[in-house]
Parts: structure tokens; sequence; C-alpha cells
């Protein structure tokens, strides 16, 4: 797990270091510069390369100063600029400016036009909060048509001109190539559409840490391959179907078996060990053909609540939604299950829908045991759900699905280009870092309900299960995406690819766990 912050929980971390901790500010400069000095070896390789350094007055600049200093003194040509005001340069950046000078390097007030093989990015931090104008905003054009030429750009810390909270463009950004943080990412690194100008994150350690710090950690996380080694349920080897949970999928209608089908598929190929599908009878032999493994309820005209209560009393884990339609059967089966109070429960899609459009659904849905509920809205849905509009959704995205998490007593996982967690009487949020534009295909939502549903039937918290669902589900995307390209990518697709994303990193747990 590794932690994302804004820029105030940034900055009291980096007080603390120095104030309390008494590590120097200099010296956590230095390490920065350090730190992207050597990410970049690669890219330089042996030969001189031309460098500009773009800097501005505060300690990001200071950053970037220190940076095109090591680089120097490695034998490349750098030019250094430096924006803004020098009367107003942080305390940090005047001491790296002074250092240049001693060295006899010249600094440059106006950005020529000129070719570089690279640019370190180093004009605006991430305590950026208004729109960038004047001198920056015209070194910021610059920057870019230098990448358009061929540079190769280097934010530090982040990208110029994006907000480090919201990944908002603030007027203008840098378009980076590579973007080196320290010591955590910001939320703008993670979401969109900062995500898309900072393109390769790292996130380098300059002896910045949230362990032994007297602050509280970070109020948002996200996961990195080589965490699902110690998230992914392990399965005990004396086991047996009972033992990795009993799901009743509640999915379908007439003309729509698909995602039925999808998300009973996805249930029974993430380790759930038993599944029964409620669907209407037209469905029946198509899914009998699909799956062969799932027990079968079905109903002609009108379900039967006697059957549907008896089945509640057998499952571990309830996932309803997936085309079940929006009629009076989906009504009168969704107001059934929802009264059903203990149960962990997923519910995704038509079943989102059926509580958009009627109260009494969304007060039982409220009503259940507290964080027992997942929801899995897309952005239309969750506008349904929470009575919002897009450019409201846009403009305030954390604020609103806590709101609704808040309301329903719930977890929310808000899909989108990058996913938001968030679990009722949570400080913390999940923010997604896996997955591409491939998985924006129809079925993916089903395959991902029915990871859910399976992780949940494992033994996984409600909150835990939908974090690490969505992470897998990402994870597999990217490899399917790899194998087929973005535009081929099919939901089918995705759940061969989250089988042998679970088969690698299985493997890895119950080999550890045998030693």
């Amino acid at each position: 797990m590794k932690y994302a912050v804004k820029a105030a929980e940034m900055k009291a971390y980096d007080e603390c270091t120095i104030n309390k901790i008494g590590i120097p500010s200099m010296v956590l400069m230095e390490r920065a510069a350090l730190c992207v000095v050597s990410r970049l070896s690669d890219k330089l390789g042996n030969t001189p390369k031309r460098i500009l350094i773009a800097a501005g007055t505060g300690n990001n600049g200071g950053d970037g100063l220190a940076v095109g200093r090591l680089l120097a003194l490695k034998g490349h040509r750098v030019d250094f600029f430096l924006a803004g005001n020098p009367d107003r340069m942080t305390e940090e950046a005047e001491e790296q400016l002074n250092i240049l000078k001693n060295l006899g390097f010249s600094i440059q007030r106006k950005l020529k036009s000129a070719e570089y093989d690279m640019v370190i990015d180093a004009l605006l931090g991430i305590g950026l909060s208004r729109e960038v104008t004047g001198d920056y905003a015209d070194a910021v054009d610059k920057i870019n048509q230098m990448k358009s030429k061929g540079a190769y750009i280097c934010g530090v810390d982040i990208p110029s001109g994006i907000c480090a909270d919201t990944g908002r463009v603030l007027g203008c950004a840098v378009r980076a190539d590579i973007t080196v943080a320290f010591a955590f990412a910001k939320r703008g690194h993670l979401l969109y559409p900062g995500k898309a100008y900072c393109g390769k994150l790292v996130v380098e350690d300059i002896g910045i840490s949230e362990r032994g710090l007297f602050l509280s950690k970070p109020a948002a996380f996200y996961y990195e391959k080589e965490d699902l080694k110690n998230l992914l349920p392990y399965r005990v080897p004396d086991g047996n179907k009972g033992t990795f949970g009993k799901v009743l999928l509640i999915a379908g209608s007439k003309d729509m078996s698909g995602a039925c089908i999808l998300c009973g598929s996805s249930i029974l190929r993430s380790g759930a060990g038993m599944l029964k599908i409620i669907t209407p009878a037209c469905n029946r032999q198509i899914i009998q053909l699909s799956l062969p493994e799932a027990m079968l309820q079905t109903y002609e005209e009108h379900p039967d609540e006697s059957k549907i209560k008896q089945s509640l009393k057998w499952c571990d884990v309830v996932v309803a939604g997936p085309g079940m339609g929006t009629d009076e059967n989906g009504y009168t089966i969704m107001k059934w299950i929802l009264e059903e109070t203990a149960l962990p429960m997923v519910i995704d899609a038509d079943g989102l829908n059926l509580m958009a459009l009627h109260a009494d659904l969304m007060h039982l849905a409220a009503m259940r045991r507290a964080g027992q509920t997942v929801l899995t809205p897309h952005p239309a849905e969750f506008n349904r759900l929470s009575g919002t509009d897009m450019e409201a959704y846009q403009g305030n995205r954390e604020q609103l699905i806590r709101m609704l998490s808040q309301k329903l007593h719930c977890i929310v996982a808000a899909k989108d280009a990058v996913t938001v967690v968030a679990g009722n009487q949570r400080e913390e949020i999940y923010i997604n870092n896996s997955g591409n534009n491939g998985m924006a295909t129809a079925g993916s939502g089903d395959v991902l309900a029915g990871l859910l549903g399976a992780l949940l039937g494992q033994g996984m918290s409600p909150f835990d299960a939908a974090c690490l669902a969505v992470y897998l589900h990402g994870v597999a995307g990217e490899q399917a995406a790899e194998e087929n390209g973005c535009s081929a990518v099919v939901a089918s697709d995705i759940i061969k690819k989250l089988m042998q994303v679970m088969k690698e990193w299985k493997n890895t747990i119950e080999g550890k766990a045998c030693i």
C-alpha cells in the first residue's frame, strides 16, 4: 500500500521532518535532486546532452537548480532559466542559486528559443492554487513546444500547472514524459487530467515518511502489484466448496443474459466455492450451457418470494443488478433482498437504477447493517443515486462520493477512469492506479461486480474487498490491453487475464505459506 497526499498534508510532513525530526531542508533538497538525476541516468546515457533547467522561485525551483548543478558536474551542457521575481525566492532556492553563481554558472531571466535534449520542469510545485499566468504561462507553453520538437520532459515532483489535490489543469500545464515525485504520490498524480500530464510516475524516498512522525497518516492510498502478495485471500489446504463462499447472483432479464453470464463467470473464476443464479426462465438454457458449474433458480412471469428468501438463507454474499432490468419484477426482488439486513451485498447496474427510481429501496439500503453494502456505480448511475449532475460530479467528486457513502451507510466504489472507493465512517479513501481505456467496454462492470462478490465470499471485509477488486480488475485490464490492444479488449478478456493475475500472486502467497 502506498499513500497519496494533498499539498497541505505534504507540507505538514515536510515541516515535521525538518523541525521535529531534525533533517535540514537543504539535505532533503539535495536528496531530491540526487533522486531525479539517478532516475534520468539511463535516459541520458554516456553522451553529454543539452539540458534546460526551468526553475521557479519556490523550493520546487530550488530542487530543479540542484538537479541542474549535478547534471552539469556530470558533463552535460546545462542552461538555467529562472522565472518569477528573484526577490521572492525561498531561502533554500536562493541558496541553490548562490551555489550556482559561485560555481560560475549564468542564469537566464528570459527563456530563449533553443533545442534541448531534455528539459527539467521545476517552475511550479505542489503549492500551486491559482491559474498559471504571465511569464510562467509563457514558460509552460515554450516547454511544451520543446517537447513537440523532441525534448524529453521531466517534471520535478509534479508537472507545473497541475493541482496537486485534484489533478485539475490550472490554466495550462507542462506535459511531462516522466514525473519524479518525492516521499509520496500526490492525488493530482493519480487523478485525471493530471495523471495524463505526468507521463511515467516514480516516487522516490528522500527521508520523509509517515512512520515516526507526529501526524496522522495520509487520507488516501493506492495499491501496486507487489501489494498483492499480502492482499489476496489465502486458501486453506483443507477447505471445501463451502469454505470459499456461497454467492447468490441475482441478474439477467429477457434478452439480457450476457451480464449475468459475465458476472457469474467472474465469481467462479475469482475463487468463490459455490454460485447460485436467480434469473428469469428464458435465460435457463444459455446459462446452463455457459455456466454448468452454477446452480440455477428461475421464475416464469413473477419471482417467488419464499424461494428467494430461502436462497438468501443459503448464501454468504449477494450480488444483485447486472442486466436485471428496472421493471416491476426487478423492483420486487430488490425490495426482498434489501430487507435482509446482515449479508454482505454488492449492488450494481440495474440494482442501482432501481434504487434511484424508488425512494423506499434507498431507505431499505440505508437501514442495512452499516458497511455491509457495496455500491459500484459508474458516473451516470452515481448522479442518479445522488441527485447530482455531471458538472457537479466532476468538480467535487470526492466529497459527493463520501456523502453518498455516509447517507446510505455503505461502501461506494465510484467507477471512472480513476475509480475511488469510500467507506462509511472511514477517513481514508482508495484511489485506483490500475487499468486503461480498453476497459471502457460493455460488461466490464459486470466482471468487477462478480470479482467483488467472490472476494467477499472468501471472508474479506467489504471495504478491503472493494479496493482489492477494483485494483485486480484494472491489472487484468492492463494485461488484456497489452495482448490485444486497448481497442480490442472485451469483458471476457478481462476474466481470462484476471485468472492469470490471481494464479501468479496466489502461487507466491501459497508458496511462502508452505515454507
